[in-house]
């Protein structure tokens, strides 16, 4: 029988007790420890998952039946909580953004190959089968030549989402609405369209009582010479689906809410779901996900282990959003040429 793959997690807020949920799911993983700083979290970890509970993080990294790491904790903690990771010897998997400025992750790249592990970042949203359809769509040339890609993620969360909390923090959150909520919708943009090559946008505060940004909106030209608009927030009430329109020579089509809803295309409309399948939206609620994209995220991070190749979201690929985000924080509506 094939060994199982043994995790460990660091970090027990919503999206690492996702990440227990999803390992439980898989038959060849087994979760071996959670890194806790709350007493009430470790407590309920304890008796949901059946496992170790550490309030140290070289206990848990000496485990010797972990195999991998999720790192669930506070963005701006990646990198170095990733450094220890990477010198215990033990993969990492890695929630987005995998550090909230390029310099960072390019510090995290430098640490990762001298320590010979893997490290993938999770976007599992590239993992929905309509994601991939539209993708399908767009590289086959359904749409014709590709002229204008519009890009939103108007969201809403309340104030008491933020409060107390390292959320919208410049120190641990890197910003707020794009890099936080934004930043999946951001990388299928340019999964599906390919590298920016200008761009030129605003931030501001304008509800909520943080520091980073809950209204943004920017322009870009992609390599590809398409022209394309992005906007986000977090104080947009009462929030809707994030979506992708593109438009080409031959029509356009619209992503909506992780669903292809429409087409201009008749061979593509013919064949849209039209079924009441929702894979999920975090426009008002952060947790009004689907779990099965998770699971193929993590599913991808056993295959790359057990088969030493690199995940499918390495760090070229999570290092795409987190630099397209910078140099929209950079802006101020000045035009800012990417180099990456």
């Amino acid at each position: 029988m094939k060994k199982k793959v043994g995790f460990g997690i660091i970090g027990t807020g919503n999206i690492a007790k996702f990440h227990a949920d999803c390992i439980e799911k898989i038959p060849n993983a087994i979760l071996f420890g959670v890194l806790s700083k709350s007493q009430s979290r470790a407590n309920q970890v304890a008796k949901n998952y059946k496992c170790p509970v550490f309030w140290e993080m070289e206990k848990l990294l000496s485990h010797p039946e972990i195999d991998v790491i999720c790192v669930c904790n506070e963005s701006g903690l990646h990198g170095t909580t990733i450094s220890k990771i990477a010198k215990a010897g033990k993969h990492i998997l890695c929630e987005k953004p995998l550090e909230t400025t390029v310099e960072k992750i390019e510090q995290i790249e430098m640490v990762v190959k001298s320590f010979g592990v893997l490290l993938g970042c999770v976007f599992q949203n590239r993992e929905n089968p309509e994601y991939k359809k539209l993708k399908t769509y767009v590289e086959t040339g359904s749409l014709g030549k590709i002229l204008l890609c519009q890009t939103s993620i108007n969201w809403y969360r309340p104030p008491i989402y933020y409060e107390g909390s390292w959320r919208g923090t410049k120190a641990l959150d890197g910003g707020a609405a794009l890099i936080n909520q934004g930043i999946h919708t951001i990388d299928l943009m340019l999964n599906l369209m390919g590298e920016v090559s200008v761009i030129s946008g605003f931030i501001d505060t304008l509800n909520h009582r943080i520091e980073g940004e809950d209204v943004a909106v920017a322009a870009l030209r992609f390599k590809n010479g398409a022209l394309g608009t992005i906007s986000g927030g977090t104080a947009l009430f009462p929030g809707e689906p994030e979506s992708i329109s593109i438009y080409g020579t031959l029509g356009n089509i619209v992503f909506r809410g992780g669903k292809i809803i429409s087409s201009s295309v008749k061979t593509i409309d013919q064949a849209l779901n039209l079924s009441d399948d929702n894979p999920g939206s975090g426009a008002s609620d952060p947790m009004a996900i689907t779990d099965q994209f998770h699971i193929a995220a993590i599913q991808d991070m056993i295959d790359a282990i057990s088969h030493s190749h690199t995940p499918k979201v390495n760090i070229d690929e999570a290092k795409k959003s987190v630099a397209l985000i910078n140099a929209i924080y950079k802006s101020a509506g000045n035009k800012i040429e990417l180099k990456i």
